[in-house]
């Protein structure tokens, strides 16, 4: 096997303390490395010097170079000279790692916390009593859940702490709490397996599906349409798709597919879709949205049989195991999980639909390339998994373009 003599890590979308993080939570797989050992194991801001073309590229390579040779002393002192490369801790450093570490969890993307946080300003103004709190960084006096309790009603403004579901505003994409982007057409069929909210009868079973836009989402989608016709109507299940996504940007983390494509393809296929808008400075963590997203279902369908989340994990292992262990009070579906790609790739060009490539770290994959059968066998040939599920590319499916 290979003993690396030089590490660096920086993964695409992660800040130099996010890589950093990483790094030491992975001690223990790093430890029987010779770079290890030698202590030259680097990390770096890998989403401002890697992940993206553009000028910082340069400093990038220089920070690779510096890296590399940081044990020859006259090609280090000739890197440090040049004006370009960033000085160690400023976009990259040296990981130094303790003697134990202590396992804990790591935000992802998603729930990336930055800067002053109101999350907790929020509870306490609550548990209080009190119907404002300051924000942190405007300084501005902010309604608190308590405030609207008080109210009533939602009042349309989309304020951040509405605890109705932004029932009235007007504008679904100003959202800042969970609420409902599409409810779905009226259905007068109840046993349909796509039905709007409203259609949705007492005692059913509810899927919802984490969606986020790609050919992965989709092909689940596909999927539980077999299963549900393969089933003859012994599982009348009702599908919801549920959607995270930066509420500052209104982009999904890592796909870079903005949340009115997600709303555009909801509304082409019917099926209503949940928003989970993240506030990256709020402190909250990630599983408290999302059960806030679950919440908002239940109140929308209070009396449902059965709440099932399913995810269109391919084959990747932690994940899964993630998942399973913060959601393991819910049941859990995975219905792609470990298909032959080339079922998925069969599937994907039996649908018509075209899957275009909406984020991409390989040179040999562009944004905006067709994902098709050839560029899964290419992607393969270049070393690379070809689905992109370690993070390679990502996708969007242009649904509009097809039949329903």
């Amino acid at each position: 096997a290979c003993d690396l003599d030089v590490v660096l890590i920086g993964c695409c979308g992660f800040d130099l303390k996010r890589n950093m993080m990483d790094s030491i939570q992975a001690m223990d797989k790093l430890k029987p490395l010779r770079a290890f050992r030698e202590g030259r194991i680097y990390a770096a801001d890998g989403n401002l010097f890697f992940a993206r073309p553009g000028p910082a590229l340069r400093e990038g390579i220089a920070i690779l170079a510096r890296c590399a040779y940081d044990d020859e002393d006259v090609v280090r002192e000739a890197l440090d000279e040049l004006s370009f490369l960033p000085k160690e801790g400023n976009g990259w450093a040296q990981v130094h790692f303790p003697a134990k570490v202590k396992k804990q969890s790591i935000p992802d993307v998603e729930d990336l916390v930055t800067g002053d946080t109101f999350f907790e300003l929020h509870q306490e103004a609550c548990e209080a009593n009190e119907d404002f709190y300051a924000d942190p960084t405007s300084g501005y006096n902010v309604f608190t859940e308590v405030a609207h309790k008080k109210r009533g009603k939602c009042c349309g403004s989309g304020c951040r702490h509405c605890p109705y579901n932004h029932v009235n505003l007007k504008d679904k994409t100003m959202i800042q709490q969970p609420a409902f982007l599409y409810e779905g057409k009226d259905n007068a069929n109840g046993d349909a397996f796509i039905s709007s909210l409203p259609s949705i009868p007492s005692n059913s079973h509810i899927k919802v599906l984490f969606f986020s836009g790609g050919k992965d989402s989709y092909l689940t989608i596909r999927k539980l349409v077999q299963q549900k016709l393969q089933s003859n109507g012994a599982d009348n299940f009702h599908l919801i798709l549920l959607t995270t996504y930066d509420f500052e940007t209104k982009v999904i983390a890592h796909q870079d597919v903005n949340i009115d494509t997600v709303c555009r393809q909801a509304r082409h296929l019917e099926i209503p879709l949940l928003g989970i808008p993240l506030h990256r400075s709020s402190g909250e963590e990630y599983l408290s949205r999302i059960e806030k997203g679950l919440d908002a279902v239940r109140s929308a369908i209070p009396d449902m049989k059965q709440l099932t989340l399913v995810f269109g994990d391919l084959h990747l292992e932690h994940i899964r195991q993630w998942r399973e262990k913060e959601l393991s009070k819910y049941s859990l579906e995975y219905p792609l999980w470990n298909v032959p790609y080339t079922e998925l790739v069969d599937d994907l060009e039996s649908s018509g639909v075209n899957i275009v490539v909406s984020a991409s770290n390989q040179d040999g994959i562009g944004v905006g390339t067709t994902f098709s059968r050839k560029l899964w066998q290419d992607a393969t040939k270049m070393g690379i998994d070809g689905f992109g599920e370690e993070g390679e590319f990502h996708s969007v499916a242009e649904v509009w373009r097809g039949r329903r």
